[in-house]
């Protein structure tokens, strides 16, 4: 299940909770795009709960779509215990023109607070 959230006009925030895959990847892609669309710069919020698999062809697929926004964010909050996302994570701040932090789950309320200031 991806469950989106929205904290302000300008901040979109996903909640991964089952398998993320190509389909989760797309439509993670879509709303941020929609989001692009109207706002210069966004910020970025996405929480792991994955009880399932990831595909690294996902999780490369969203990285490439990153990329080619990278001066589109400004904040960029991951919330995750998976030491191999957290090392994805720090990859993408060598290409993202955003400030990137990555917190653990004991650490959510924090990164929501982060990423709404």
């Amino acid at each position: 299940m991806l469950s989106t959230f929205s904290l302000s006009d300008n901040i979109i925030g996903f909640i991964i909770e089952e398998a993320f895959d190509e389909y989760s990847a797309e439509k993670i892609q879509n709303e941020v795009g929609e989001k692009l669309e109207i706002y210069e710069k966004v910020n970025f919020y996405i929480e792991d709960n994955i009880k399932k698999d990831i595909s690294l062809k996902a999780v490369l697929k969203t990285l490439s779509f990153k990329i080619k926004t990278a001066n589109r964010f400004e904040r960029v909050a991951v919330v995750t215990d998976r030491k191999w996302i957290l090392v994805i994570a720090y990859i993408e701040k060598l290409f993202l023109n955003a400030e990137i932090r990555i917190f653990t789950s004991r650490q959510r309320l924090e990164a929501i607070h982060w990423i709404s200031h």
